[in-house]
């Protein structure tokens, strides 16, 4: 009887056990559809229900990676930097028109006012600074680059007349890039010679709708269109829609939880990190449009190898955009970091199963009244204290993805050298010769994919991939090996 008994106990705790995953599961079908295929309002139609959120949200640094610039009023002007303005006729403030080859742009010849900026991207760490552009002839100068587009520059002595390529029309950035600090810039000055639009808008604001922008693109160069001055965002500002999805049926409901999304409640990991990984991130590539270098028509649920390729690693001689271990080593590639831990540690570690807003502040990131501008709580060592304790201090140390490491730099990418503390995600830590460094893959655990039709003998044909990519190169019928020279055995 009491063996019974504890079967129909451990019958009716299994049952619970079910019953509570399915509970548990978030979001529903319909959440998920809604996210999808939803409408976006702007985050000004949250302000009636969410006033408290959307208070925090107004004055967070998430509002600011693109405001409006002079050209749209006097009321814009407090968004260029003072002393940028005082400085302004000192500079280069040249409008980057067209690329002429890969090491060679076109740079209009006149000098841009800076009361004729039309947009200016980013207010905290840096500044740049858009003026639109309608294709036309125009006079130019020419910038060149030795060092694959790290630094530009320019020739002022020539002056030649470019056809136009209404290809290029949208609004375009300038050769500055300057710093927030009195008489600070970037000496290697800037070079994307394409359009805010097709290039780099879907992470800058909220809402993008790159089928409207492609369709305008294409009836203005048919000459169906008289400009391209339209963005096609829902809100100029990241806003609640970029990680709550769409909000017309929760605006039409007045409110409701089976028709908005809240983030901290997705039990999917990788969904879950795609809240904030959408834009921290640095593809390799759009699959939505070759020229764009963003997550363009991404939407909460939706698989990121859908929209892009992951920026390329390079096993074992590095690149500007990753170390020989798999490190991150320019902005936007947290998701990169985050998800090489789970590889190495296990998609079951405590780091692997982590977002960032389980650290971060996403609604008021920046704030003035914060105590930590990124962080919830007060410090890194505080935040990472409440798990690791009184090793807090010596794990946040190790974040430096630099320490300990060979400098790298152009054209000497060979070594594990990754980036400062707050940027570096790489939870991977190990003591060697008496020092505790953050580690990517050793050569043994690198992975690569043999390009079709290729042959397994030769370097050239193996193509460095991440190790989550391995599923999605088998399933293309790619022959997948692990180690440090798979054409060698």
């Amino acid at each position: 009887m009491r063996f019974k008994k504890v079967l129909l106990a451990a019958g009716a705790l299994a049952l619970w056990a079910g019953a509570a995953w399915s509970q548990a599961a978030y979001p529903t079908p319909q959440q998920v559809q809604i996210a999808k295929t939803g409408k976006y309002m702007g985050s000004d139609s949250c302000l009636e229900c969410h006033e408290d959120e959307h208070k925090t949200w107004v004055t967070s640094r998430h509002t600011q990676k693109v405001t409006k610039g002079p050209a749209f009023g006097k009321e814009f002007e407090k968004n260029i930097y003072e002393w940028v303005r005082r400085d302004w006729d000192k500079l280069d403030s040249y409008m980057i028109v067209d690329q002429k080859d890969a090491k060679t742009n076109y740079m209009a010849a006149k000098k841009v006012a800076w009361t004729e900026v039309d947009y200016v991207v980013g207010q905290n760490h840096k500044q740049r600074y858009m003026k639109y552009y309608d294709g036309g002839p125009i006079e130019v100068f020419e910038a060149t680059t030795a060092d694959g587009g790290i630094s530009w520059k320019l020739d002022k002595t020539k002056v030649s007349t470019f056809a136009g390529n209404k290809q290029r029309a949208g609004y375009k950035l300038m050769f500055l890039e300057m710093k927030p600090k009195d008489g600070e810039q970037n000496k290697n000055n800037y070079g994307e010679f394409r359009s805010w639009q097709e290039r780099c808008i879907g992470c800058h604001t909220t809402g993008f709708d790159p089928t409207a922008w492609d369709q305008a693109k294409a009836d203005f160069v048919a000459g169906k269109r008289k400009d391209l001055r339209d963005i096609f965002v829902a809100d100029l500002r990241i806003g609640c829609e970029s990680c709550h999805g769409p909000g017309e049926a929760h605006n039409k409901a007045k409110g409701g939880k089976g028709n908005i999304i809240h983030p901290a409640k997705i039990t999917n990991v990788v969904d879950r990190q795609m809240v904030c990984g959408q834009c921290h991130t640095r593809p390799q590539a759009s699959k939505h449009s070759p020229l764009a270098q963003d997550l363009r028509g991404f939407r909460l649920f939706s698989e990121y190898t859908d929209f892009a390729t992951f920026t390329r690693p390079a096993w074992g001689k590095g690149n500007r955009q990753v170390s020989i271990d798999g490190k991150g080593r320019r902005d936007h590639q947290q998701d990169m970091d985050i998800r090489l831990t789970g590889s190495i540690k296990g998609n079951h570690s405590a780091h692997a199963e982590m977002a960032c807003f389980d650290c971060h502040d996403a609604h008021g990131v920046g704030n003035k009244d914060k105590r930590n501008a990124v962080l919830k709580k007060a410090s890194a060592v505080e935040t990472c204290a409440a798990c690791h304790g009184k090793k807090a201090d010596t794990v946040v140390k190790v974040m430096d993805g630099r320490q300990g490491w060979q400098r790298a730099g152009f054209p000497n990418w060979a070594t594990e050298y990754g980036r400062e503390p707050n940027k570096q995600h790489l939870f991977v830590t190990y003591n060697a010769d008496g020092k505790m460094r953050s580690w990517g893959l050793s050569p043994d655990q690198y992975i690569w994919s043999l390009k079709k039709g290729g042959d397994a003998a030769k370097e050239a044909d193996w193509e460095a991939i991440w190790p989550w990519e391995k599923g999605l190169f088998e399933k293309q019928g790619r022959q997948v090996a692990v180690g440090a020279a798979p054409w060698k055995k």
